[in-house]
């Protein structure tokens, strides 16, 4: 059995460092640059970090890396294959434009890099495994793959149903928290594609499957174009958290974002103190994606500010 004792202590400590809404707001910066170094002096990313980018970029490197140590290989990978998801992504995208995709990877990532890009241009997927070839080789073989929403849609796909497959034998509090993902992403899929007007047909293509919520209650609500999606949500597992983020949503999708992650913070943290569990690392994890969404925001609300001083 994984021996998770030394995650309790550590965790403990990484905890007490996560930049919150009060650390930023007592940052003295007065440009961009400034508030780089200011955090990072106050240990969030590196030293030698010149942007927001790269700090954040530092600190999720870290993280994953963590994950690698502090998790079975079964589980760490439920955590860390959103990484890869985004790397394919870029591959394909930098294989259908022609271009190179460097300083836009993450590392600290389940699959290799180079791997991963021969298996792009040759459009044959095995190589990273049978789940995620079932639908990248078709979408491939269809030309899904040569446009941006396809590549998208296909490699969210592909991904969620690898991220399942690890699921299948984790603890059932796990399980719950992938489905809890996936009716999550869903409803920020439903955000992005009512406002930006998406077509039924195409939001359809953008869900997930295997959550709580069955795609086709998002797909209802999204042609209906109701003024509230909860009435289609109730008497579901996730409808509390939609509910919370339907709100937020009023503000941003961030805010909404962020009302998701702590619905699924709090699903989490009633077996936070198991004995020997997993949990406190999700948890951990939840928080750390959050707090790289808070410096993001931070650093693209402060722009217009910075710029007139």
């Amino acid at each position: 059995m994984f021996d998770y004792s030394y995650n309790v202590a550590r965790i403990a400590a990484l905890e007490s460092r996560l930049v919150t809404k009060e650390v930023l707001s007592r940052l003295s910066a007065s440009s961009a640059d400034e508030a780089v170094k200011q955090l990072a002096a106050a240990g969030y990313g590196d030293l030698s970090a010149s942007t927001c980018g790269e700090l954040v970029s530092y600190e999720q490197s870290k993280l994953r890396s963590f994950l690698f140590s502090a998790l079975p290989e079964e589980l760490s990978r439920i955590l860390v294959l959103p990484y890869d998801c985004h790397n394919l992504k870029v591959l394909l995208k930098c294989c259908v434009l022609g271009k190179e995709p460097e300083g836009m990877l993450y590392d600290n990532t389940v699959f290799d890099a180079e791997l991963a890009y021969a298996c792009c241009r040759g459009g044959e997927f095995s190589l990273l495994s049978d789940r995620i070839a079932e639908t990248l080789n078709r979408a491939y073989d269809s030309g899904e793959l040569s446009t941006p929403f396809g590549i998208s849609v296909n490699c969210d796909l592909a991904f969620y149903k690898e991220i399942a497959f690890y699921a299948g034998n984790a603890p059932e509090i796990i399980k719950k928290y992938v489905k809890y993902e996936a009716d999550h992403t869903n409803y920020v899929s439903y955000l992005r594609a009512f406002s930006t007007g998406l077509s039924a047909d195409a939001f359809k293509k953008m869900l997930l499957p295997g959550g709580f919520i069955p795609a086709g209650v998002f797909c209802a609500a999204y042609e209906a174009k109701p003024e509230s999606i909860r009435p289609y949500t109730f008497g579901y597992e996730t409808h509390d958290g939609i509910t919370a983020a339907e709100e937020a949503a009023k503000t941003s999708v961030n805010a909404a974002s962020d009302a998701l992650d702590a619905s699924t913070e709090a699903l989490l943290e009633a077996e936070k103190y198991e004995i020997n569990s997993a949990v406190p690392v999700f948890i951990y994890n939840k928080k750390k994606i959050r707090e790289a969404r808070l410096i993001r925001t931070y650093f693209a609300e402060s722009e217009a500010l910075w710029k007139r001083k």
